[in-house]
């Protein structure tokens, strides 16, 4: 089915960040102040093994490493669109929709941190170039997001956040990898204003920067008269 065909849910937004900016945290408390107008949609990575999602997800999990990565960049790249493009046909195809989906990473995260990893080594411009073409392919199947908050913070912060995570320093390629993954979000974010708000957390109160993400989300429910 085209992107065209799948209707229902009024508003769509993605949740988008580096890991460690604490994404996740904030998505999920933004949920419950939005109440019952909105349907949260978890990250990929955790959805359960007896969902689908969650049984894809492992399959591309290395046992030792970080991140999805099987050593087959464009094949996982093809599968976690499948899925996002699986998610939205599943609530889209729900004869009682939400007003507003929040969706904990959207297409935006498959594109920029697939095109990372695909061109760690290479030009930065190689990776904005795969950023394109991804979200191009996401296009073909499902609309993107109608709203995408890119969450971001100092990039040593984040990367401690990450760490403490994972319970182990964050190794050198790694840390490249998530150099990139920052600067092709923030491009992203420049390239595309109409779509993409910045929410920057650096040294402010979590209450404010809940504060803001609320409103992005209230003005796109009074849009559609549901507020």
């Amino acid at each position: 089915m085209s992107a065209a065909g799948v209707t229902g849910v009024g508003r769509w937004v993605s949740v988008e960040g580096l890991n460690g900016v604490g994404k996740t945290y904030l998505t999920g408390r933004l949920a419950t102040r939005l109440g019952q107008s909105c349907r949260l949609v978890s990250e990929l990575t955790d959805h359960g093994p007896e969902q689908l999602t969650g049984q894809v997800t492992a399959a591309l999990a290395r046992r030792a490493g970080t991140f999805l990565r099987t050593g087959h960049p464009v094949t996982e790249m093809f599968a976690l669109l499948a899925l996002k493009v699986y998610e939205y046909e599943r609530l889209t195809a729900d004869p009682r929709p939400p007003a507003l989906v929040l969706e904990d990473r959207g297409p935006d995260t498959v594109a920029v941190y697939q095109a990372a990893i695909m061109t760690l080594g290479q030009p930065a411009a190689a990776a904005a170039e795969i950023v394109d073409r991804v979200l191009t392919t996401a296009r073909t199947w499902r609309p993107l997001p109608t709203l995408t908050m890119l969450v971001v913070d100092d990039l040593d912060a984040c990367i401690g956040r990450y760490s403490d995570r994972l319970g182990a320093p964050v190794n050198s390629a790694d840390r490249e990898l998530l150099v990139r993954v920052d600067t092709l979000y923030r491009e992203l974010a420049i390239s595309n204003p109409d779509r993409i708000r910045v929410v920057d957390r650096t040294g402010r109160p979590q209450g404010d920067v809940l504060a803001e993400m609320e409103a992005h989300c209230r003005t796109l429910l009074k849009k559609t008269g549901t507020q």
